[in-house]
């Protein structure tokens, strides 16, 4: 009898467990993070760190959902999808020489010399008209006119100027309080190995500011300014600041070129090249690779709008005469450099990308790569994280919910209820030409290593092959296990089959 009652718990501890690799095998795991709402709503605009794209189970998002207090998925949609489509302008802005700090304490009134019009542009007015610009300290730049947040400043200076010029950026809305605009930047003009560099633009990433002052590091070593333009952008809904990734090393390299493995699913807007010698300069062409899409797998949109800062440089820029490959997206044909100067160390300026998503970046230069030194650069990327307005459906707390491995071949995409809709489902009377009306919430994502976040698009890759041997291995064991519980189950029976056969010859 013991030894039945020890078979029928050795049959029941099977079966649970092959309900457990039953489970396993037709269901992936989700995680979440705490969203934490600010306002009474019912809208709320989410911004998603940089990292979400590492951990979710498919590049573009689509598996992402916001669920309430009880599970259930709101509704959701994607900010900018369907915003109207961003106005460019570029335009001359007046600017006006100014003396150093100490030369307008000592001069009086001469800090206050211009008035603001009526309009709000500034006006010179007394020994402020007649200074020489080649005694200015500082530039006083007014951007009054200018509608929409500033993309970059354009500064012209003289024909013959050549040198190293580095300076800080203030703005302002009232002149009278000064907030800091990035760090150190240069003006740069430079002959070297029988080429001319030039760097005369400055990214002012979307800053919105009535006046911007500049002024030299070194007002020994400045230069007159003899203009400058400034290009803005209009945009209905504005885009969240940009992130940058961590430094990033060659994957490999071949003789003429490296190629750079990126964070999965980003949309590259910005991309910084470090050499690591010092006094290395060589032109170089940055192409974009991608992976091969699966046949069964649809076109996705871009999730942004493409870089307004790249349509503006790209126009300027000349192809170099090479053969791409299928896979390979020419984007940028530039110089990279690293000089040391008299006023410093000049170094090249951060490039604007088209806000694509590559799985990859392949830096080529026109020679061996050992022109940028003895060790390949390293770079970092940067991009605008994506934000979503969801509806506060139900009640708190909500949540941001993803998977962590893409669906099995063969399900149903978009079975899954809580798919993004499109934001004039989401919002009744929504217009594109308007902003969304909105309170914010915000969500910190749990912590995990660094090496998960990156998540490169390798791993994306490789997800579908490691879930479909994981999928097979399961039911692999299951129907080992069927056979285990069947042999188990036919002894039981055996066993009392034979028991009763007993008592009933006793």
């Amino acid at each position: 009898m013991s030894r039945d009652l020890s078979s029928m718990r050795a049959l029941r501890a099977v079966t649970a467990l092959l309900a457990v690799m039953a489970g396993s095998a037709v269901a992936q795991p989700a995680t979440t993070a705490p969203i934490t709402l600010q306002g009474p709503g019912p809208y709320h605009r989410l911004t998603l760190p940089l990292s979400i794209h590492g951990r979710a189970a498919y590049a573009d998002l689509r598996d992402l959902r916001v669920r309430n207090g009880a599970g259930h998925a709101v509704p959701y949609a994607w900010l900018r999808s369907e915003a109207a489509t961003p106005r460019i302008a570029s335009r001359n802005v007046p600017i006006f020489a100014l003396p150093g700090v100490d030369a307008s304490a000592a001069s009086g009134d001469a800090a206050l010399a211009f008035t603001v019009r009526p309009d709000g542009s500034l006006a010179l007015e007394g020994k402020a008209a007649s200074r020489k610009v080649t005694d200015a300290a500082q530039w006083l730049i007014d951007l009054s006119r200018v509608k929409g947040s500033l993309l970059q400043a354009r500064f012209e200076i003289a024909p013959d100027a050549r040198g190293l010029f580095a300076f800080h950026l203030e703005a302002s809305d009232d002149l009278r309080r000064w907030r800091p605009v990035g760090g150190e930047e240069q003006l740069v003009r430079l002959s070297h190995g029988g080429q001319t560099i030039e760097r005369l633009a400055v990214d002012l990433g979307n800053l919105r500011a009535r006046f911007l002052r500049l002024r030299w590091s070194d007002p020994q070593h400045g230069v007159a300014l003899t203009g400058v333009g400034i290009d803005s952008v209009q945009e209905v809904e504005p885009a969240a600041p940009l992130e940058w990734s961590a430094s990033l090393k060659p994957e490999r390299c071949a003789a003429d070129y490296c190629d750079y493995l990126l964070p999965r699913g980003l949309p590259l807007q910005s991309l910084r090249i470090d050499l690591a010698d010092i006094n290395t300069l060589a032109q170089v062409a940055i192409s974009g690779l991608s992976d091969p899409a699966p046949t069964s797998s649809a076109v996705q949109p871009r999730p942004v709008p493409l870089n307004p800062l790249y349509a503006l440089r790209h126009r300027q820029r000349q192809p170099l005469q090479r053969s791409a490959l299928a896979d390979e997206t020419p984007l940028v044909d530039t110089v990279v450099y690293r000089l040391a100067q008299a006023g410093g160390e000049a170094r090249s300026p951060v490039l604007a990308l088209d806000g694509a998503v590559h799985a990859r970046l392949r830096l080529r230069t026109s020679g061996p790569m050992s022109v940028l030194g003895a060790t390949p650069p390293t770079i970092s990327v940067g991009a605008v994280p994506r934000t979503l307005v969801f509806l506060a459906q139900g009640a708190a707390p909500f949540s941001l919910a993803w998977r962590s491995a893409p669906e099995a071949a063969g399900s149903v995409e978009g079975a899954e209820p809580g798919a993004p809709l499109a934001l004039s489902t989401l919002i009744p009377g929504y217009a594109a030409d308007k902003p969304v009306a909105a309170d914010g919430a915000s969500v910190v994502l749990p912590l995990m290593s660094v090496a998960a976040a990156v998540a490169p698009a390798v791993q994306a890759q490789s997800a579908p092959m490691q879930a479909s041997s994981r999928k097979w291995w399961l039911w692999g064991a299951l129907g080992a296990g069927l056979l285990l519980l069947a042999g188990m189950a036919w002894s039981l029976f055996a066993s009392l089959r034979k028991a009763r056969e007993q008592a009933a010859g006793d």
